[in-house]
């Protein structure tokens, strides 16, 4: 029962919550109308009236107000004059003749789009207040009662039935008597008026979107370029709602909807959309596959040219349209594109069509990608669309399956190009098991696999860990001497790197000569890098450090600093001492202050175990900015009690925990006096040396030293022994030859104190 009342409890607490905030109102302008978009909580009801000078919308149980800082951030005023709230309704002031249409998108958005009207309106007619024509749900709709109308004219008196007009077969049935005749002289006007006020607020309940006439409304058309604006909801356009035959009501020519009321063709809409709202495009724009010239190649294109002007030197789009999408189908993405961009109407008309143009000649689309923003849809698009985007955010929502069925439906040579393409950006994103599946429609077939799809499958063992098949592979490619050599050697070289194996002399050698064929080109600075590395990797640090100075003397600042940082690490690691003092010294003069951390450690590591300690010193000073991780703090102890700086020593270790900080705190306890605390510290670490020689050193030596130590244990015998210094002249030959024997015994046991060197050390 607890757990019911607890669950209810936070039911309640969220649900105040999600009510309990002003309702954001958003904005998106397009060619033919103004979209305001209303963010509510899911299950928000809401009731909508209008007039000729705006819309009111009401949103139920709600009494915190609106957002509206921002509604004019994206449109001008020539559809939306003004945006007023208060507490629980928006009003949209018109700027022109205008109608709005509002509906729901999703389950939490309302979209009111406002768009001008050939439909007559009253002049200045007020918005009609809630009262009059409220609906919710599955309300009814509800005029004024005859109390709240003002003028007595407008109540009509209760009338009897006319006599009807019938066939002459049909013998009308008597009037009761009770019933008066009516007095149609008197009635006509009142009746007449009575007809007016019906139909006014008919045609105002249609005019709101209460009432529907039972036809279609003309949709706002869908705007062929996109709309500077980020948010893409606002690319949906409004939805051409259609009427539910089970709607209809008897009269076969009005309809009532509410909130809860949307229709199937909105459904539909919402089913064929992205997840951020924007419809998806209809798969025949980017099904390559069925774009084959009927004629082949040549002839095919030979005739869509000859046909591609008028006789009046006119582009004939269709024709041009046409061209674009033969060269597609067989890949040639430049003279696509070229062809599109002829005309900047067809172009903008064609948006599709240019992105997959861009996608087959660069890999990509662009910034500003069209297709980009249909990433998620369950159809041809998907592939196109992930394909349009150079590096896939992992956060995004990508429909990987639909992208890799529309893979397996295009030419084989089509395939062998946007396959590892595709692979690639799917690894990136973090899909290892779809990176797989969209290069295994290419294994299957009786074709090798190019070397493209070689390299990125390499990428794939190494993202699963089989580094040697990868390796093997990449060895491969690079012995293919194709335009993908260059790009597995690096690959090569940086698996070597990770799993810190040496490379060969000429592998150093074969990346030298890469870089200087492709120094101008995109991958000319990482073969650059990938050289220096290899040299150091193969032990050439001369040649490394020289290559780097000379190679990156005009690159980038932070790439240089960020490759010296790699190829110090590799000199401390790996470096003979002479070679690493050489570069360690040069490179602490040079770029302390600009190295990584993680190199910093490793070259103040290495000075540290050659003895280097004033110099380590020096090279943390110049990094004030450090971590303090456990692994830096342990590093400056170090050095501190190598500079015989104990207090020092202890400060940096603080309270940090392990057996290396417990050491180092022993031997900080141990310089500074505190021999029983040492001695306490050795024994847990479970160092006999150190306890035995800080026990030795202590005050309390006798008591903390035991009897069957070497060396010491005879020690604290002669020392512990107590003489016999009676008088009496009975035993005193044998209290003599007691004595003799002890001092041979303390002579015996200071011989062995001087001679143990190793043992006593300094002290």
């Amino acid at each position: 029962m607890r757990g019911i009342f607890t669950t209810f409890c936070l039911t309640m607490a969220l649900t105040g919550m999600a009510y309990g905030a002003e309702i954001n109102v958003r904005s998106g302008a397009h060619p033919t109308f103004a979209r305001i978009v209303l963010d509510v909580p899911s299950g928000t009801n809401w009731t909508v009236q209008q007039g000729a000078s705006g819309a009111r919308v009401t949103i139920d149980n709600h009494a915190d107000g609106f957002d509206i800082s921002n509604v004019f951030d994206r449109i001008d005023q020539t559809y939306v004059e003004a945006v007023e709230a208060d507490a629980t309704t928006l009003d949209v002031k018109f700027g022109c003749r205008c109608l709005a249409q509002v509906y729901p998108s999703g389950p939490n958005m309302i979209v009111v789009d406002v768009a001008e009207t050939d439909q007559p309106f009253q002049d200045d007619q007020p918005i009609i207040s809630t009262t009059a024509l409220q609906f919710v749900g599955d309300q009814q709709l509800q005029f004024s009662q005859p109390g709240e109308i003002s003028d007595p004219i407008d109540r009509p008196a209760p009338m009897a039935v006319p006599e009807l007009d019938l066939a002459r077969n049909v013998t009308p049935s008597p009037l009761p008597a009770q019933i008066i005749e009516p007095q149609y002289e008197d009635q006509s006007d009142s009746l007449n008026k009575a007809q007016q006020k019906l139909a006014e607020h008919i045609g105002l309940a249609a005019t709101t979107g209460i009432l529907r006439a039972n036809r279609q409304w003309e949709s706002i058309p869908d705007r062929l370029q996109r709309p500077q604006i980020d948010t893409r909801v606002f690319d949906v356009p409004a939805p051409a709602e259609t009427v539910d035959p089970s709607n209809e009501p008897l009269n076969g020519n009005l309809r009532i909807s509410t909130s809860r009321d949307v229709s199937d063709a909105a459904m539909n809409t919402l089913a064929t959309s992205t997840s951020s709202g924007a419809r998806c495009i209809d798969p025949s724009e980017v099904q390559v596959q069925n774009w084959e010239g009927p004629a082949g190649f040549a002839a095919s294109i030979a005739a869509l040219r000859r046909e591609l002007f008028s006789e009046f030197d006119t582009l004939e789009t269709m024709t041009a349209v046409e061209l674009a999408r033969t060269y597609l189908h067989y890949g040639f993405g430049a003279e696509a594109q070229q062809v599109l961009l002829m005309s900047h109407k067809l172009a903008s008309e064609n948006r599709a069509l240019v992105d997959i143009a861009r996608i087959m000649e660069f890999g990509f689309s662009g910034q500003d990608s069209y297709l980009a923003n249909f990433v998620d849809c369950d159809s041809d698009v998907a592939l196109w669309a992930i394909l349009s985007i150079e590096n896939l955010q992992p956060t995004a929502t990508i429909d990987s399956s639909a992208a890799i069925r529309a893979l397996s439906g295009l030419p084989i040579h089509l395939r062998h190009f946007l396959a590892p393409n595709l692979s690639k950006k799917l690894l990136a994103y973090g899909d290892q098991d779809a990176a797989a599946a969209a290069l295994r429609g290419l294994e299957r077939t009786s074709e090798p696999l190019p070397s493209a799809g070689e390299l990125v499958k390499a990428d794939i063992e190494i993202a699963t860990g089989d580094v040697e098949a990868a390796r093997t592979r990449l060895e491969g490619i690079v012995a293919s001497n194709d335009q993908q050599s260059a790009e597995a050697l690096i690959r090569y070289v940086d698996t070597h790197l990770e799993a810190e194996q040496d490379i060969e002399e000429d592998i150093a050698t074969l990346v030298e000569a890469y870089a200087i064929e492709m120094r101008n080109d995109p991958l000319g600075e990482e073969l650059q890098r990938t050289h220096v590395l290899a040299l150091a990797k193969s032990g050439q640090f001369d040649a490394a450090f020289r290559a780097m100075t000379d190679g990156h003397s005009n690159s980038d600042v932070q790439v240089t600093d960020t490759l010296f940082s790699s190829a110090t690490i590799l000199l401390a690691r790996n470096a003979d001492d002479a070679t690493f003092l050489e570069h360690a010294f040069a490179a602490m003069t040079a770029r302390s202050d600009r190295m990584s951390v993680r190199a910093l450690m490793h070259l103040a590591e290495r000075l540290t175990r050659l003895g280097f300690y004033t110099e380590a010193e020096e090279l943390f000073s110049t990094r004030p900015d450090m971590p303090a991780t456990k692994e830096h703090r342990v590093l400056r102890a170090t050095v501190s009690l190598s500079l015989e700086k104990p207090r020092e020593a202890m400060a940096f270790l603080g309270r940090l925990e392990g057996e290396e900080p417990d050491r180092l705190r022993a031997r900080a306890r141990e310089m500074s006096g505190d021999y029983e605390v040492a001695h306490e510290l050795y024994g847990t670490l479970g160092d006999d040396d150190g306890q035995r020689q800080t026990a030795w050193l202590s005050e309390d030596w006798r008591r903390l030293l035991e009897t069957n130590e070497p060396v010491l244990g005879a020690a604290v015998d002669v020392a512990s022994a107590n003489l016999d210094l009676s008088t009496d002249v009975d035993g005193m030959l044998g209290r003599t030859q007691d004595a003799l024997e002890e001092s041979g015994q303390a002579r015996d046991a200071i011989e062995q104190l001087l001679q143990v060197n190793d043992f006593l050390g300094e002290y």
